[in-house]
């Protein structure tokens, strides 16, 4: 995944490959000369904890 990042910094696309940034900024009429282009890590999914269900009688006496 590649990141373009306009001159003030800030991510302006997120794409699969470089030639897919260079297209946005083609799109939107970006100066590649004044933006940067960035190697981004493939996003890892989170792990979801679920709450489990107490029996009704299980806790009290």
């Amino acid at each position: 995944m590649h990141g373009l990042y306009d001159h003030d910094g800030i991510l302006r696309f997120i794409g699969l490959d470089r030639e897919a940034c260079v297209a946005y900024a083609e799109l939107f009429d970006l100066s590649l000369a004044r933006c940067s282009l960035m190697d981004l890590p493939l996003p890892l999914p989170l792990a979801v904890r679920t709450r489990r269900r107490m029996n009704p009688g299980a806790g009290s006496s």
